[in-house]
C-alpha cells in the first residue's frame, strides 16, 4: 500500500521492507521507496540538503543482488531519516526498485520480473 501524507513526491511511496541502502561503509535501512527515490534511517552522521552520494541499493528478496548502483541527492534530513531523490537513475536500479515495488503489490509469492 503507497504512504500518503505530507508528500513532495509525484511517485507513490511504498514500504521499504527488506531494502538495503550501502554507501561510504554504511549499509541503512530503507523506510519507503518509489521510482523517484526514497527514504532511509539516518546514519551515524548528518547529511544535509544537496548533498550528492554514490550508493548501492541491495534486496534481501534478490540472491545474488544485482549491482544496483546510483547517485542520490538530500532532498529532507529530520534526526531519524533521510530523504533522497535518485540522479539519473540507471536501469539496472530501477529494475530493482521495479520487482520490489511489484513484491509489494503482488505479494512474495508471486512472480514478478521485469
Amino acid at each position: 500500500m503507497a504512504i500518503r501524507g505530507l508528500n513532495r513526491r509525484l511517485d507513490d511511496r511504498h514500504r521499504g521492507d527488506g531494502l538495503f541502502l550501502l554507501f561510504d561503509g554504511n549499509l541503512v535501512e530503507v523506510i519507503d521507496v518509489s521510482i523517484g527515490g526514497l527514504k532511509f534511517r539516518n546514519p551515524p552522521f548528518r547529511l544535509d540538503p544537496g548533498f550528492r552520494f554514490p550508493f548501492e541499493l541491495r534486496s534481501a528478496d534478490e540472491d545474488p543482488n544485482p549491482l544496483a548502483k546510483g547517485i542520490a541527492i538530500v532532498r529532507a534530513a529530520q534526526e531519524d531519516w533521510v530523504a533522497v531523490e535518485f540522479v539519473r537513475p540507471t536501469f539496472t536500479l530501477l529494475k530493482v526498485v521495479g520487482r520490489h515495488i511489484g513484491r509489494q503489490l503482488l505479494g512474495h509469492n508471486h512472480l514478478f520480473r521485469l
